[in-house]
Parts: C-alpha cells; sequence; structure tokens
C-alpha cells in the first residue's frame, strides 16, 4: 500500500483524503479512517437520527449499529466520482437504515461487531447540545444534518486555522478572528483599533487579513477535499454547504 504524500509541514496535503482511506482495501486503513469520521461528524448523525424520533439512548444504539454496518459492508466502495460526497452518501445510507430497523435487530446487530465503545460514546452532554441546539427545530431532518455538517466542518477549519497561528502570529489570529466569522470584511469594524492592537499601520492590517482569509481558504478547501471523490466536487459542495448555513 503507497505511503500518503508528505506535507509541506503547514497545511496537510488534499491528496491522502478521507474518501480514499475509507475505501482502502487495507482494513486497518479503512478502520481508523472511520474513527476520524465518527469523531469528526458523529453529531450529524446522532442529530439525524434523533430527529427520525428516537430517544437519546436508542439512537446511541442505532448510531453504533449503523457504523458497525458501513464497517462491514464496506459501503464507501460505492463512491463513485458521478456520486463521490462523502455527505450524500452517509445521509442516503442513513436514512435506508432507519427505514429497515428493528429495536430487536439494533439490539442484536449491537453484538455482530467488536468496535471500541469509547469512540461511539456518546454522554449526557451530547444529549443536551441536541436538545439545545435542535429541540425545537420545525426543518427536515435532512437540512438539519446538512446544516450540522457544515458546522462541524467550519469548526476543524478554524481549529486547524489556529493552530498554524500559533507562536508570533497568534495575536494576529486572536484580532482579526472575529472580523473573519463575521464574513470577512472590515466594514462594520474598527480599523484603526485594531490596527493598534497589533502595533501596525491599517495598510498593514489589511494585507494580514487577506493572507488570513487565504490560509483559511486553503484549509477549506482541504477540508472539503476529504469528503469528496474528486477536486471537481470541492467548489460544488463548499457552495452547497455555504447556501444551507446562509439559510440558516
Amino acid at each position: 500500500m503507497a505511503a500518503p504524500p508528505k506535507s509541506d509541514g503547514k497545511f496537510p496535503t488534499t491528496e491522502w483524503t478521507l474518501v480514499a482511506r475509507l475505501r482502502n482495501d487495507d482494513v486497518e486503513v479503512s478502520a481508523r479512517a472511520l474513527d476520524d469520521l465518527c469523531a469528526q461528524y458523529h453529531f450529524p448523525l446522532y442529530a439525524f437520527i434523533r430527529q427520525r424520533g428516537l430517544t437519546h439512548h436508542d439512537a446511541q444504539d442505532t448510531l453504533h449499529d449503523f457504523l458497525a454496518k458501513l464497517l462491514r459492508n464496506n459501503v464507501f466502495s460505492d463512491l463513485a466520482e458521478e456520486k463521490g460526497r462523502l455527505r450524500t452518501l452517509l445521509a442516503k445510507s442513513l436514512q435506508r437504515f432507519l427505514i429497515n430497523r428493528h429495536h430487536k435487530e439494533s439490539q442484536r446487530a449491537s453484538n455482530e461487531m467488536s468496535l471500541d465503545e469509547e469512540r461511539f460514546h456518546l454522554d449526557s452532554k451530547l444529549k443536551q447540545r441536541y436538545e439545545r441546539e435542535l429541540g425545537s427545530s420545525t426543518d427536515a431532518p435532512d437540512v438539519n444534518f446538512d446544516r450540522q455538517w457544515c458546522a462541524q466542518l467550519l469548526n476543524r477549519v478554524m481549529q486547524r486555522l489556529k493552530a498554524a497561528y500559533l507562536g508570533k502570529k497568534e495575536i494576529v489570529f486572536t484580532t482579526l478572528q472575529p472580523v473573519l466569522i463575521s464574513g470577512g470584511s472590515l466594514r462594520g469594524h474598527d480599523a484603526p483599533e485594531l490596527a493598534a492592537r497589533l502595533s501596525i499601520s491599517e495598510g498593514a492590517l489589511r494585507s494580514s487579513l487577506l493572507r488570513l482569509l487565504r490560509d483559511y481558504r486553503r484549509l477549506l478547501v482541504d477540508e472539503v477535499r476529504q469528503t469528496v471523490d474528486s477536486k471537481e466536487e470541492v467548489q460544488a459542495e463548499i457552495a452547497h454547504l455555504m447556501s444551507v448555513m446562509a439559510r440558516k
């Protein structure tokens, strides 16, 4: 099995994607990729299940069984370029799973595969988060799934950007993060005050903001690239997810 391409030390490569690892013939590679998938996106999946009427504990059991089924059946091999969005595959697979699910079957299925319980364990904080964020939502489950998926992805981008700016550039990130969160424009922000906080001119402030936006964009593309099967789909996926968040 070929090793993943080496990174430049700043931002991870976009070639060794999550999709590629999920489809890998090496069971250990695909299992680790499933671990990553669970860590990144289990709340959107959990929320999708809860919105189908299941209780917190039934949703936990169902998510466990669903992920076990994905790994057993290797459904990620079905990701072809024309339908290569991981988000879409997961939503459709989970919907089919819920339609065919019976409570007794899901209890029995939980014993069919030995999985690390800790990676799927959802404590009371998860239940509280669902009730706080989606308990009163009237939107369709698939709309909320896309919204939660996007929110999780954007949070990962922000955390990676923050990590990239640790050290001497950390003050630049903390100063300009509110500008980034509000859309990336200095309009509505006190540019002279921000420049003074960084001890630079307003012109230098704008240059720093442009670099921050460029770095954010690179990381966003990298994160989305992990969840689609071809580079050509990246821009379309970003546009879709942004439109979902805009309707919030």
